[in-house]
Parts: C-alpha cells; structure tokens; sequence
C-alpha cells in the first residue's frame, strides 16, 4: 500500500513538474541548477517542518529525512547563511493599485480612483499614497514601475490616472516568475491542507468546473471574456471585504495570512487543437 501510494505521488508530481520545466528550458535555465534549488527546498522543508519536539534539529537528521549526504547538506546550510531574500516589487504595487481603489482618500464618487498629482497636495497626492500603502519604496520608483505595466498613465503633466486595479506582468518578466512561485506555492498548500484536514468545515475552498467533452475552439474567446469580467467582480468584492478590516498590529502574534486565487485552465495535453 505504501508503495502504490508513493507511485501515485510520484504520479502527480511528474504531471506537476511539466508546465514548470517548460518555462524552465524556455529561459535557459539547465537540469543541474534546478536540481540545487531543489535540495536547498528538501532542507529547508525538513529543518521547519519536521522538527522533533524539544530537540533541535541535526544536519545528520536532516540528512536521514532527504536523501541527502550529510556533506551536501552542510555546504547547502553554509551557502543559505550568505544569500539575501530581496523585498516583493509585485506586492508593493499591488497595495498601492489596491489601496488606489479602496481608500477613501484616493476615490472618488462611486468608489472611482481620484486622478492624483505627483505631488504637491499632502495626504492626497501620488507620493502619499504611496508613503501608505508601499512604505519605504520611492513614490518615483514606485510611478515609473505603474507606468512601465500600464496600470497608470499620465493624463497632463503631474497629474496621474489609474487605468487597472490589476497587476499583470510582461511575458517571461522577473515579476511574472514571482507571481509564478507564489501563485502555485498558494494552490499547491491549499490542496495539501484539504487533504491533510479531516474537519471539512476547516478545509480551505478549493473547486473546479469544466466542460465534460471540452468545447469548440471559436467559443474559447467568449468563454475568456465571460470569466474575466465575473471573476474580477469576485475579487473586486473580496478585495473590498479585506480593506474594511482592521490592519493588525505588527506585534499581534496571531497574523493570518490570507487571499483567495481564481485561475482559468487549457490542458493543452487533452486538447486537439489543429493548425
């Protein structure tokens, strides 16, 4: 029984790995760098989440629980000491886009985003939403990246207008990669938590829908549009819901966080499409 149920793990996980190693070759990116990050996760993951109670947890341990030779992972836990996790670009303009839409300060009526001067009006202009909602970043930094994606546009000069609330990255791009990994990282623990929980009622929502025979090529634009507008409603509303609370206090210990994603699928495998 173990070894049917390793196999259809295994099973999975190679299914998994396709559409990760696709854009992995597309980028250069070769077998044996992957293979690294790779070993770097199995430490990661068996030092945080299989610790024993009460006792720390050994490089030897470590070694025992991966696979792993207790040489590759001391030269691993030495290179991890040097290496430095830069802030999240994608985030920072994700709060202001949001923070654009939903603060009373920056909308206007009917919960329309105000057109902002760069500066020059304190407390409502470009630099101080962005002092709100991205901290530390540059108001400048911060306008030049909006205007790069296309989620802002100069409407006359100083003056700005948010054109989307959402974050969409170009093709191949450094912030695409990372809501990439977040994206799947956050799917991928909801499917683990639901299996892993056997009280429903605290199993996170997780559903799916599809087309029992798939439907025609010339009707995938329409389906595009249909779940795009009635999806972003739903986040739009969730969106909403989050900005209403209370932000918790830094030091609170008990912090949760939380989101929900909507993703539209092809499986390209299955589909027969023809030039």
């Amino acid at each position: 029984m173990e070894s049917d149920l390793k196999q259809g793990l295994l099973a999975a996980y190679r299914r998994l790995m396709r559409p990760l190693v696709r854009i992995l070759i597309r980028n250069g990116v070769a077998y044996g760098e992957f293979a690294e990050i790779a070993k770097e996760v199995y430490i990661d993951v068996a030092a945080s989440d299989f610790k024993v109670p009460h006792r720390k947890m050994s490089q030897a341990r470590i070694a025992i629980l991966t696979g792993l030779t207790r040489k590759e992972v001391a030269r691993l836990f030495g290179e991890k000491n040097t290496k430095e996790e830069s802030p999240s670009e994608v985030h920072r303009v994700t709060r202001v886009l949001t923070g654009w839409h939903t603060d009373s300060l920056f909308t206007g009526p009917y919960g329309l985003p105000l057109e902002l001067r760069f500066e020059g009006n304190p407390g409502l202009d470009f630099m101080s939403l962005v002092q709100k909602f991205s901290g530390d970043m540059a108001p400048r930094a911060m306008l030049d990246e909006l205007l790069r994606i296309g989620a802002v546009q100069e409407t006359e000069r100083g003056w700005y207008k948010a054109l989307t609330r959402t974050y969409l990255s170009k093709v191949d791009a450094p912030e695409g990669f990372e809501l990439l990994g977040t994206g799947v990282a956050n799917f991928v623990s909801t499917i683990d938590n639901n299996i892993l929980e056997q009280d429903l009622e605290k199993r996170n929502f997780e559903r799916h829908v599809f087309a029992d025979n798939g439907i025609l090529e010339k009707d995938l634009p329409r389906l595009r549009t249909f779940i795009k507008a009635r999806a972003q409603l739903l986040l739009e509303e969730v969106d909403n819901w989050f900005s209403q609370l209370d932000k918790p206090d830094p030091n609170e210990k008990k912090i949760v966080h939380t989101g929900l994603g909507i993703y539209h699928y092809l499986d390209e495998e299955k589909s027969t499409l023809k030039d």
